[in-house]
């Protein structure tokens, strides 16, 4: 029978089907990781999935082509064809889109970035170059003014070799920060302190994790200050929603503004200061970092990635990544702590899988730039998944240990490793800044478009 219009348009869409399907193994095959993060999906079953696409891809090549030299006798028949073909082209661009541009290599992936560090002048500009770039980004160009911070500390409790305090202050008028303020229980006179910063992820409980709270405690006992504090728009952080792009404008320079808390303390130790937090406190630590050269030793947990900038409007929400002269990622941007000490814990379930083998090399060449090759360690805990749990937590103490000169003797197990087994993990209510007590202050701002008003008006100073 000869071949029809409609039988046409069906082995035409076929064949494209088959062309879109043959794009999208090419693009899996490129980017297998970022696949199986995205999916859920073990990365050694990727070959078995790309072996099923191929396997589509080459039914609708053959398909269409018999369909074009034979026809077909049932209209239907063709349109169910081209509704399938259809449906799968739409899905294979769709997917390819994801991999091939929403997280686009391109200019930005470590093998062009790295052309930035092939001596120490090139990797000055670069770095001066993203860091203003990360500020204009994040609308904190130019930084507001460093209005009086009104701290607020009450509740001191004394746990076994450490005390907790709650806090609260205001990073601009009418913008407040709730945290805990864990420091050594034993008087050393006049000496000073390290002094280390803690921002959360996005757990359930943030600040108030045990995880949070087990580090605060150990650092205190290995003779840190140590300062936890919300996200913004979560824990006590109400003023306004989480989810917002100026989450990440705010966070940034609450991170910055949560570091003037801490050197203001009387025995506070400015040339050693140290910041640490997983997934979202990950970012906070590295983007501080990065802008704020106070951070001396630094230990973004389970989120320096070359090729996933998390999910969130406080990570991704403002154009930092790219900008004026710039393209970059997040494997650089923790390199800007370069010649500072820097410790990259990864895992085996997450977008980190990579670090071994991709951004810890990286950060490597980086830092050879200064002769500080040792300066930067990785720690990959393969069998592991996103948290900060008990073995990430060991390794970022010894690493802090080393680079801040505290006490491991002070916390040691027999087993050698920091015992945090005499820790206090609190209940929430035990360690909220505002309560019946002291409520949040009535000139407190509300809304984001009343906040961020307020932020402008301290630039403008």
């Amino acid at each position: 029978m000869k071949t029809g219009f409609f039988t046409r348009v069906a082995a035409l869409c076929l064949l494209v089907s088959a062309g879109a399907l043959a794009v999208l193994v090419i693009s899996t095959f490129r980017h297998a990781e970022l696949l199986a993060y995205g999916i859920g999906l073990n990365i050694s079953l990727v070959p078995l999935l790309l072996a099923g696409m191929a396997g589509m891809a080459a039914t609708c090549a053959v398909t269409g082509i018999r369909t074009w030299r034979k026809g077909m006798a049932r209209p239907w028949k063709m349109a169910a064809a081209s509704v399938v073909a259809l449906s799968l082209t739409a899905l294979s661009g769709l997917l390819t889109y994801a991999l091939e541009v929403t997280y686009e290599r391109g200019d930005i992936n470590l093998g062009r970035v790295a052309l930035h560090a092939r001596d120490l002048p090139a990797w000055r500009d670069r770095a001066a170059t993203i860091r203003a770039g990360i500020l204009h980004g994040a609308g904190l160009d130019p930084l507001p003014a460093r209005t009086p911070l009104n701290a607020v500390t009450h509740s001191r409790r004394e746990e076994k070799g450490y005390i907790v305090e709650n806090v609260y202050f205001e990073s601009i008028p009418g913008f407040f920060i709730a945290g805990n303020l864990y420091r050594p229980s034993a008087p050393e006179g006049s000496a000073i302190r390290p002094v280390v910063l803690l921002p959360h992820g996005h757990f359930t409980l943030g600040r108030f994790e045990p995880s949070v709270q087990h580090l605060g405690a150990t650092f205190a006992r290995m003779g840190a200050i140590a300062f936890s504090y919300d996200m913004v728009g979560r824990g006590e952080s109400r003023q306004v929603p989480h989810n917002n792009p100026n989450a990440l404008t705010m966070q940034l320079w609450n991170s910055m503004r949560a570091l003037d808390f801490l050197l203001s303390q009387p025995d506070a130790d400015p040339s050693r200061v140290g910041m640490t937090g997983a997934s979202g406190g990950g970012t906070q630590t590295f983007l501080c970092t990065a802008v704020d050269d106070r951070v001396s030793v630094a230990a973004p947990v389970v989120m320096v990635s070359s090729w996933c900038y998390g999910g969130c409007a406080c990570e991704i929400g403002m154009p930092i990544h790219r900008g004026a002269g710039y393209a970059t990622n997040n494997a650089e941007i923790a390199a800007l702590a370069a010649p500072r000490p820097l410790l990259v814990v990864s895992d085996g379930s997450d977008w980190t899988r990579s670090a071994p083998r991709l951004e810890y090399p990286y950060l490597q060449r980086v830092y050879s730039l200064f002769g500080r090759e040792s300066d930067v360690e990785n720690a990959h805990l393969a069998d592991e998944g996103h948290d900060y749990g008990p073995s990430k937590r060991q390794a970022v103490y010894r690493f802090f240990a080393k680079h801040l000169g505290l006490s491991i003797d002070a916390v040691k197990s027999p087993n050698g490793d920091m015992d945090e087994s005499v820790n206090t993990i609190e209940p929430q209510q035990a360690l909220e800044a505002f309560n019946a007590a002291h409520p949040l202050p009535s000139d407190a701002l509300h809304g984001w478009d009343v906040v961020m008003a307020g932020l402008k008006t301290q630039q403008r100073r």
